[in-house]
């Protein structure tokens, strides 16, 4: 009796910890998610409107793009947000700043200066100093770095995603007609660049050898020009801003989409994830080590929100 008290101990004891690993696996691949998440206000009234970035620390870090007016943005700065919701200006003098990273050695890069013809790429070192590596033709717009620091743009109106390197060596990573409009853009964990598309709503996946193909097309969500803002990759989840309905949306690698969060009215509510509402949600980002998803609004009076994982 006792060995079969023993055996049935060890088994229950082994049941527990592999279903607790098994959750924790789970969790960290972005599968699946508590339906009790909420959303939650960390600014409100707030200024930037653009791509989000987020450090080891959970500060983050976010584009004042402003609004279009004849050629460019009108926003000037990037706004630092502590995970408290304290705000200060990070960067200032720029001219409608739009995608940005943040590398480990704290140098922050960001599209600044896109008047439809073209764009520059910035880098701001911790000290303040400040470098152009490239100016890309047409309208870049999103960046991303790999783990040698290289820097991926994506372009609005050319059918483009450049490569550029430390020392300002510029090349086509890839060139397909699909890739017009694109703006969010992030690598995945197998090292394929994942690319929304503003305009067309598509869901892009680019190969180490530069070959795009397309994981899915979110329909009915273009609002006047207005699709997909930003993305970024969580796990084996893409999470996209639906910013013409105002919803976030996931995306599995295999092409099923849902919406994640927003209830669709145009309207910043915190909430239960199917009870809360966003105004024209645009940015967004996962801290490092993805237990939470910020968001930047670009509709009414904009708000930097957030997605706790757990």
């Amino acid at each position: 009796m006792k060995t079969l008290k023993k055996n049935i101990q060890f088994k229950s004891t082994v049941f527990f910890i592999f279903t607790a690993l098994f959750l924790a696996l789970v969790s960290c691949s972005g599968e699946i998610f508590d339906p009790e998440l909420k959303v939650e206000t960390v600014v409100e009234e707030f200024l930037g409107n653009d791509a989000v970035t987020v450090d080891k620390l959970g500060n983050a870090y976010i584009s004042e793009y402003g609004r279009f007016v004849n050629t460019g943005g009108t926003g000037t700065r990037v706004f630092k947000v502590t995970p408290g919701g304290e705000v200060s200006e990070f960067i200032t003098g720029l001219s409608g700043p739009l995608g940005n990273a943040m590398d480990a050695q704290g140098n922050f890069y960001v599209v600044n200066a896109n008047n439809t013809v073209n764009g520059e790429i910035l880098k701001v070192a911790p000290d303040g100093t400040r470098s152009v590596l490239a100016t890309i033709d047409g309208w870049p717009a999103g960046l991303t770095l790999d783990y040698k620091n290289n820097i991926y743009v994506s372009n609005f109106l050319t059918p483009t995603v450049h490569k550029i390197t430390q020392n300002g060596e510029v090349s086509v990573y890839a060139n397909d007609a699909k890739l017009a409009g694109g703006v969010g853009i992030d690598f995945d964990r197998k090292g394929n660049l994942i690319v929304g598309n503003y305009s067309s709503a598509d869901i892009l996946s680019i190969n180490k050898e530069g070959s795009v193909s397309v994981i899915t097309t979110i329909p009915d969500i273009v609002v006047n020009g207005f699709g997909i803002g930003y993305i970024t990759v969580v796990g084996n989840s893409i999470f996209a801003t639906g910013i013409g309905i105002n919803k976030i949306f996931r995306i599995s690698k295999s092409g099923k989409y849902e919406v994640f969060a927003g209830t669709g009215e145009a309207a910043s509510v915190d909430g239960l994830l199917n009870e809360a509402s966003f105004n024209a949600p645009n940015g967004i980002s996962s801290d490092p080590y993805h237990k939470a998803l910020y968001i930047s609004e670009f509709g009414g009076t904009s708000a930097v929100r957030k997605i706790k994982f757990y």
